[in-house]
């Protein structure tokens, strides 16, 4: 009993990037004596109250990790999470997940809390996407929703418009509410990835699928560290704080005058191509929760 009594338990609703995560929870269990317990029922990936409720009531879950792939029933999770567990501390706030599900709603959270990051022209209604490509601007369209189940993500592009007659014909199998428009930029062979651990952060290059070559070398599909400009880490933190993330990746290019413009943000991404992100990721947890244990003295319980 005593056992159970020093261990510390963190709750967890996640059914995405799971291989990475088990790693995370194996580091965790062995160097801190932290248990992360499974919200979601063994063997099944349908979210319960009642589970969640019984798991409460029998670990004192002091913290919660929720990574999710894009479903329909996840507001059932969310509503869960903001009415039954207040006062427990989240790796990233419910509502910067749920913003992160929705291509729409991320951008539009930039575009109106951190105007100094740059990002494409987001188009968010049929009628404004329609009148651009008018007007000549050639229109990327994707689905909104960022982490659809057993979908590769070069699908979740629908294709690019350069003209009125090619927009109509690309979306007319689809609804407008699951699609997001933005302007398209161009070719760009390397897209820039950041990783965020709280203020830690990393920067790779990773090669555009949609303009994958063929015949790359070994080593030109390295994913190479590259620096990053003082003044992004510092809009990027502040992005983070804005949004409720704390930790979260970014994918940017580079335009030809070198500015640097955001084209996707993830809450919690996979980390596979850090490896010292579980080692990273784990000691971040522990010292989130034993900062909270030292205000509150004692582990917050349900």
């Amino acid at each position: 009993m005593s056992n159970k009594l020093s261990r510390i338990y963190i709750g967890s609703i996640c059914n995405r990037d799971l291989v990475v995560f088990e790693k995370i929870k194996k580091f965790c269990s062995k160097n801190y004596n932290v248990s992360i317990i499974n919200l979601l029922k063994k063997g099944s990936d349908t979210f319960s109250i009642k589970y969640l409720k019984k798991q409460l009531k029998r670990y004192p879950i002091s913290f919660i990790i929720v990574k999710l792939l894009s479903d329909e029933h996840n507001q059932e999770i969310y509503n869960a999470i903001r009415e039954i567990t207040p006062n427990i501390l989240l790796l990233n706030s419910i509502n910067s997940v749920e913003i992160c599900e929705s291509r729409k709603e991320t951008f539009k959270k930039i575009s109106q809390k951190c105007k100094n990051l740059d990002i494409p022209q987001s188009y968010y209604s049929l009628i404004e996407a329609k009148k651009a490509c008018s007007n000549g601007s050639k229109i990327i369209i994707k689905l909104d929703k960022h982490n659809i189940p057993d979908l590769p993500k070069n699908d979740r592009i629908i294709g690019i418009a350069e003209n009125l007659e090619n927009f109509n014909n690309l979306i007319k199998e689809f609804n407008e509410n699951d699609l997001f428009f933005q302007e398209y930029l161009g070719e760009y062979e390397i897209i820039y990835k950041i990783y965020i651990i709280g203020r830690w952060m990393v920067s790779i290059t990773s090669h555009n699928r949609l303009q994958l070559n063929e015949n790359l070398s070994p080593l030109e599909l390295i994913h190479i560290r590259v620096p990053i400009d003082k003044q992004l880490k510092r809009r990027i933190l502040r992005l983070g704080r804005k949004m409720g993330l704390t930790i979260f990746g970014i994918d940017y290019v580079l335009t030809k005058n070198g500015i640097p413009k955001i084209i996707d943000v993830n809450d919690f991404p996979s980390f596979r191509s850090i490896p010292e992100a579980v080692s990273l990721i784990s000691d971040y947890i522990y010292n989130l929760v034993i900062l909270q244990q030292q205000v509150y003295k004692t582990p917050v319980k349900v």
